[in-house]
């Protein structure tokens, strides 16, 4: 769609391949100190942003590819040149960066942090499923799209970007540096998802390791 064909289509997927891994190691970095909510806001933000600047560049400058679409592709559906595909080929480049830093991983990170311990397995495993199923469903779905309404498919999922933004902004709150326990009464309160953050009353692991049986027999005859 693009304007690619040959090498140069090869070499575009694998610079995206090759950027979707590298991407995804901020995240297991720094993603308890960003915290859950930041992450997904900023990622689901981009991701609208990029999508909408790929429908827009499309419908200003592309036009309907031939009949049966380009090299026999039909949904290869719609077809930008010059400066346009350029930018069209960027912006799906920060779309995949984008993606590789805030929801990609953090889909996987948060939802054990929400369920209690009674529930945890059956929930992750009823996420994950749900994951694969519309993973499943988008690979028949995409191609379809891309040959019916061309390049409006990246508005309906710019739109859910969108959705996604408010959807985390209302209702997920913030589990970073938090205790399961702590988590749970948090769940229990009802907080406005909006005022919660990034805890940082979590005791290293280091410092509880350091407690030795002589440490804590002073510290119980001083009491």
């Amino acid at each position: 769609m693009a304007g690619l064909s040959g090498n140069n289509l090869l070499l575009s997927s694998s610079i995206q391949y090759v950027i979707n891994v590298i991407m995804t190691v901020p995240a297991l970095l720094w993603m308890d100190r960003w915290g859950r909510r930041y992450t997904l806001l900023a990622g689901s933000s981009l991701m609208m942003t990029w999508l909408f600047t790929n429908g827009g560049l499309m419908a200003l400058y592309g036009h309907p590819s031939p009949e049966g679409g380009v090299g026999g592709i039909r949904e290869a559906s719609w077809v930008v040149h010059g400066f346009p595909s350029r930018t069209v080929i960027a912006s799906s480049y920060l779309f995949v960066a984008s993606f590789a830093a805030t929801w990609g991983p953090v889909s996987w990170t948060y939802p054990p942090e929400l369920f209690p311990l009674r529930v945890r397995g059956k929930a992750v495993a009823l996420c994950t499923s749900a994951n694969w199923l519309f993973s499943f469903a988008l690979g028949y779905f995409v191609p379809s799209a891309f040959e019916h309404i061309k390049w409006k498919v990246y508005i309906v999922f710019g739109v859910f970007c969108a959705a996604m933004t408010l959807h985390v902004f209302f209702c997920f709150p913030e589990t970073a540096g938090k205790g399961l326990e702590e988590i749970e009464t948090m769940f229990q309160e009802g907080p406005r998802a909006w005022k919660t953050h990034v805890s940082d009353n979590l005791t290293p692991v280091g410092v509880l390791r350091a407690e030795t049986p002589e440490k804590t027999e002073h510290a119980h005859q001083g009491v």
